[in-house]
């Protein structure tokens, strides 16, 4: 897998500008000889960012909160392993994310995992419009073969009637 680097100027996230972001993944999500190489490939870098974990940046937060609102199934573009970011970008998003003296943590609770579960399942079902495997995908967040969470993607795919049940 090549990695998509997607640069994003001081003047787009400050100003929560997401359209040069927005266009790249419609237009690579509109070419079947593309989606599916760039699933899980694609890394966020916001430029100038000010000291500090750039997620937890108010700013950055907004920009990603108007990404995931308008690309909803954002993370079946984005690099699912845990350095690249991209599950910090969800929490940044939904608010989620807070930082004391031992770090940046997810303040986890059923509402948080609710959001989650359902930004999954708009990825999975882009997958399974796409052509593509939606099991892998989701298979691509789970960092502990415990907490799988097939079964709730597949919940929300067949209540919204994507897949059978």
């Amino acid at each position: 897998m090549t990695v998509q680097r997607l640069d994003i100027p001081a003047s787009q996230w400050r100003q929560a500008d997401i359209t040069a972001v927005r266009n790249v993944l419609t237009n690579v999500g509109d070419d079947p000889a593309r989606v599916l190489a760039w699933r899980g490939s694609v890394v966020l870098s916001f430029a100038d960012v000010p000291d500090g974990y750039p997620y937890l940046n108010p700013a950055i937060a907004a920009f990603l909160q108007k990404l995931y609102s308008e690309v909803p199934h954002v993370l079946y573009f984005l690099n699912p392993d845990r350095a690249s970011g991209a599950l910090d970008s969800f929490y940044a998003s939904i608010g989620a994310l807070s930082e004391t003296e031992h770090g940046v943590w997810v303040m986890w609770s059923d509402d948080v995992a609710a959001a989650f579960y359902q930004a999954l399942a708009a990825a999975a079902e882009f997958a399974i419009h796409r052509g593509d495997d939606w099991v892998a995908v989701v298979e691509g967040y789970e960092y502990d073969e415990i907490q799988t969470r097939n079964s709730e993607i597949r919940a929300i795919l067949t209540a919204r009637g994507v897949i059978p049940a």
